[in-house]
């Protein structure tokens, strides 16, 4: 224990070989020195307040509030260093490098687990030299080698075929941007009750061949007025019309969606801010919830169903229709021709 000055007379020097038992408080009045190492101390620097200091600079404090401070003096997310509050929340801050390194030892699996009340929500797994995104069997893997993102299972740690949607009816996408368009599986080996249409679908695809019109969508007349742009396309609920009018279940073929989700809106409060503790003021605002099933929905939440159209499918539907009817219109010319 080090001193300044003449030693009082209730301090006690403590050798490397010998230890101090207190039989009660210790009152320190400001530090705690290494006798061989005096840049090195534990100081009590403010009221409330501890720091760690080696080489003579402060590394580590723990100030008034709990809060325990790596590398920066003050709580501020904006200052290079690490910050962990009582209340929870870790902030890691650096300049010119990732702030945050989150290493897996040897094999792969679960790299950073995202739990909510104790469950398991999602995570992020190390690939084999790649990482997988997401809950459960629905997730996402960056693939460098092959320059893709791929369906994935973060749970198995494996891919996932032919199963996982991008979007839903009530949470869609609007453009998507691409070089090439969408390769769809046309394999022989993997199709059966491979047919030609029959005489109802014939009627059916013909009377559809006649829906198609012109329109715009009311979503982009509200944000952009006049300069909302005309659309071709057919109406779902005249297909599904001419499909019954022909005798046929339109909800049996594919180019046909119908799909149902529950909305319910939640009111979140503004939030006041807290300089002290790094909160941002934030203005209240209306936050719509969605659901796939009635059992997940909230009492109160609204039932929604959209209508919808697979057009490659209705186009090649169309098209195998017209095909067999101009084979049989040019069968007729040449029995016509013949007689």
């Amino acid at each position: 224990m080090a001193y300044t000055g003449n030693k009082p007379t209730n301090v006690v020097d403590v050798s490397e070989t010998q230890s101090l038992t207190v039989d009660g408080d210790l009152t320190i009045a400001d530090k705690i020195v290494h006798s061989g190492d005096t840049n090195t101390t534990i100081r009590f620097a403010d009221a409330d307040t501890v720091t760690i200091e080696t080489g003579g600079s402060e590394r580590t404090r723990v100030d008034s509030s709990g809060r325990l401070l790596v590398g920066k003096t003050a709580a501020d997310s904006g200052v290079a260093g690490f910050e962990a509050r009582n209340t929870g929340e870790t902030f890691a801050t650096a300049s010119g490098t990732a702030p945050l390194y989150a290493h897996r030892l040897s094999d792969d699996g679960a790299v950073v687990t995202i739990q909510q009340g104790g469950s398991t929500d999602g995570q992020i797994n190390s690939v084999s030299g790649d990482i997988g995104i997401g809950s459960g069997d629905t997730a996402f893997k960056f693939e460098s080698s092959t320059n893709a993102i791929k369906p994935f299972n973060v749970t198995s740690n494996g891919a996932r075929d032919n199963e996982i949607d991008l979007g839903t009816s009530g949470a869609r996408y609007d453009d998507i941007y691409a070089t090439n368009g969408t390769i769809q599986t046309s394999d022989q080996n993997e199709k059966q009750d491979i047919a030609s249409l029959t005489s109802a679908e014939i009627t059916a695809a013909k009377s559809i061949s006649k829906l198609f019109k012109t329109f715009k969508w009311k979503s982009k007349v509200s944000s952009k007025g006049d300069n909302a742009r005309t659309h071709a396309g057919v109406i779902a609920q005249e297909v599904q019309s001419a499909m019954s009018d022909a005798g046929l279940d339109v909800t049996k073929y594919a180019f046909w969606c119908s799909d149902t989700w529950w909305e319910k809106d939640v009111e979140v409060p503004a939030v006041e801010a807290d300089e002290e503790n790094g909160i941002e003021a934030k203005d209240a605002y209306t936050r719509t919830d969605t659901y796939n099933t009635k059992d997940k929905a909230p009492e109160g939440a609204t039932e929604r169903t959209r209508l919808g159209i697979r057009y490659p499918e209705l186009l090649a539907f169309i098209g195998a229709a017209t095909e067999q009817r101009l084979a049989d219109i040019e069968t007729r010319l040449t029995a016509l021709e013949a007689g």
